[in-house]
């Protein structure tokens, strides 16, 4: 997806180190030569930047003065998890939809600028979307959870989410453009469920419904099951899935 850069005034140095500390991120053990090299800075001005962020504890240098990330780092990334980890009362409902429902089920939110797949439970004969794990991101216009968070979102936030969106067709059932999809998320708000046959992955199917706190949407609870099981028993998943997300949103 593409999204719309915004005019601000900058810090260069800041916006170098946090280049810099990204690239570590998926670059361990480079040398300051190649951080050199990689963001065209003189030599001193890479060694300084370096430095900089080794005394703060976010990079660490071994022995062959390769730079890999630092035991700060850790802290940032326990943070950027527990903003990722829905509560307690969201985790007990998804685990009580794939009790009833013996499927795979997920929880879906936005999570600063991306609608992500936040928690993950398989049932006992669950069959999981392949590439649907926590964290995901991708495919908002085909995944049932994403669906309903862009259907229940402010116009301005759903507009900019979608603004230049790539509308890739996963599978040939995959919506393609953006009419077909603003008419889905009518459909989402009027009914309260979104649907998915076979729209982001051949012989699956997905279910989706809000869950409300404070009379806001704050998350999407969704199951998953291969198609022959999802349109046997598609009524008992509906009002499965309805109660589940009911409980919450009345607690």
């Amino acid at each position: 997806m593409s999204r719309k850069k915004t005019m601000a005034t900058t810090i260069q140095s800041v916006e170098r180190a946090a280049r810099i500390l990204l690239f570590i991120a998926e670059n361990p053990l480079v040398q300051a030569t190649e951080i050199a090299t990689r963001f065209d800075l003189s030599g001193p001005t890479a060694h300084h930047l370096l430095t900089t962020l080794t005394q703060e504890g976010l990079l660490q240098k071994d022995a062959h003065r390769r730079y890999e990330l630092g035991n700060a780092s850790e802290r940032i990334a326990a943070a950027s998890m527990r903003q990722l980890r829905p509560s307690a009362e969201l985790r007990t409902a998804l685990a009580e939809l794939a009790r009833r429902t013996g499927e795979s089920c997920y929880l879906t939110a936005w999570r600063g600028d991306e609608i992500r797949v936040v928690a993950v439970v398989e049932g006992e004969h669950a069959v999981r979307v392949s590439g649907l794990v926590t964290g995901y991101t991708e495919n908002i216009h085909a995944r049932v959870g994403a669906r309903v968070m862009l259907a229940h979102a402010d116009p301005e936030l759903r507009d900019w989410a979608l603004a230049g969106y790539d509308y890739a067709a996963v599978t040939p059932h995959t919506i393609q453009n953006r009419d077909d999809l603003d008419a889905e998320l009518e459909r989402i708000r009027s009914t309260g469920v979104a649907f998915d046959r076979e729209e982001l992955q051949i012989g699956v199917c997905s279910m989706s419904a809000p869950v409300y706190i404070d009379d806001r949407v704050s998350a999407a609870l969704s199951l998953t099951a291969p198609i022959g099981r999802f349109q046997e028993n598609e009524n008992e998943y509906v009002a499965a899935l309805r109660d589940c997300a009911a409980t919450l949103s009345l607690s």
